[in-house]
């Protein structure tokens, strides 16, 4: 294991041997350590928000969370992904109930909409551009519902706007209706925004220690700058190295924990749209523990060998309710009598982890003692470290999306 910070703890297997060793020497030797340490990394804003301070975002979370018990977050893709990962740390029910509308299937939003209660109900509104399609619908789908319940005089109220601090129909809209805006750093892109307002505002209403998760993202950061740790550098190399020698284009991340579900999501954007460009990048799949063993494990195992697999565990042992004795004595399934649920997840992490290795396949395992805001902090600076060393390497601009453009295009003409 490489321990690092105490938070995160890596071991590969089946990923190197006599014959890959110097080329994968090769990747990490690409990075010029002393530039990035003392120079580079200090360039990427996304990075530089783990020393940003907080007691704004925290001070106005306060006020606007007094006012409601439920909250609808609205935006699509980078703008709420971070929120996301970091509201899923916490088991429902929570303190302050959310709801993320993400999406706009019709027939969905209309359910949602009509459960609930405009009054009691706080609305974050969330787009970098403040042109988002998506978010404007559904913005203006609920502000005719204000208006067709004539509830018009609790829009400024009930909504805060987070988007960039300039001209646009999100932000004329917020202005016109005396909503308070939020401003999104203009350098900043969504996927990259989990350190920053976007993510940490809606995450403190929601009841998340939002200090402790910026403190787990910059004692990584420190760890790399002031004591030289390459474990990003390394998992980037790693990655890279099972694509190009071993053709492994599939990069399937699993988690064994309900609360790094969405994290497992935010992760998924992160690695696409800052790596597949100019045919180059490998595809990220997450898979859920244990949910997935039952049904793509054996296409892991006995399908085609083209997959990279991490595989992020931790501590379930003696953990849960404890399953009754005298149902399952009798039975087959005596190995469960009187164990706790937490001793189940924990065998079948691990089974899955040493399946995976026996059956030689290459697997990154990370380790982390306790799932909580300081090390999901270390975990989302890791893996941003990681994104900026395979784009290095890769020579990829992490920053932009220029593909899906088409598509926005495309989208404006079928309205039209």
């Amino acid at each position: 294991f490489i321990n690092y910070m105490s938070l995160l703890q890596f071991n590969y297997n089946n990923c190197l041997n006599d014959k890959n060793i110097n080329q994968y020497k090769k990747l990490i030797d690409k990075i010029d350590k002393n530039y990035f340490f003392n120079e580079k990394i200090s360039t990427f804003p996304f990075l530089n928000e783990v020393n940003s301070n907080i007691d704004e975002i925290i001070k106005l979370s306060e006020k606007f969370s007094k006012k409601f018990d439920n909250f609808c977050l609205l935006g699509t893709g980078g703008s709420t992904i971070g929120a996301q990962a970091l509201i899923g740390l916490i088991p429902e029910p929570r303190a302050k109930n959310f709801n993320f509308f993400c999406d706009i299937d019709p027939m969905f939003f209309q359910k949602s909409l009509d459960n609930l209660n405009l009054n009691k109900t706080g609305f974050i509104v969330v787009s970098k551009s403040g042109t988002t399609p998506e978010t404007m619908a559904q913005f203006g789908a609920l502000i005719k519902m204000f208006d067709d319940t004539n509830l018009m005089h609790l829009v400024s109220e009930n909504f805060i706007i987070i988007t960039e601090d300039k001209q646009s129909p999100l932000s004329l809209i917020a202005k016109k209706l005396n909503i308070k805006i939020i401003n999104f750093n203009k350098q900043i892109g969504g996927r990259f925004s989990i350190f920053s307002n976007v993510a940490l505002f809606p995450a403190s209403i929601a009841g998340i220690d939002i200090a402790k998760f910026k403190k787990g993202g910059k004692d990584i950061l420190e760890d790399l700058i002031n004591k030289n740790n390459i474990s990003p550098i390394e998992g980037a190399s790693m990655t890279i190295l099972m694509h190009q020698l071993n053709n492994l284009n599939i990069n399937v991340i699993f988690t064994y924990s309900e609360s790094l579900k969405n994290f497992g999501m935010w992760y998924r954007q992160l690695w696409s749209e800052s790596l597949g460009k100019n045919n180059l990048g490998t595809t990220p799949v997450h898979s859920i523990g244990t949910i997935d063993q039952h049904s793509q494990l054996q296409l892991y195992l006995d399908g085609p060998k083209d997959k990279f697999f991490t595989i992020i565990k931790t501590s379930h042992f003696n953990k849960g309710p404890i399953i009754h004795s005298s149902t399952f004595n009798q039975s087959e399934l005596n190995y469960i009598s009187g164990k706790k649920i937490g001793d189940l997840m924990e065998a079948e992490q691990n089974s899955t982890l040493q399946t995976l290795i026996n059956n030689k396949l290459p697997v990154k395992e990370i380790f982390i003692e306790n799932i909580n805001e300081e090390s999901l902090g270390a975990l989302a600076m890791h893996f941003f470290l990681e994104i900026i060393f395979a784009g290095t390497i890769l020579d990829v601009d992490i920053l932009n999306q220029p593909a899906v453009e088409e598509s926005k295009i495309l989208t404006k003409k079928y309205l039209s």
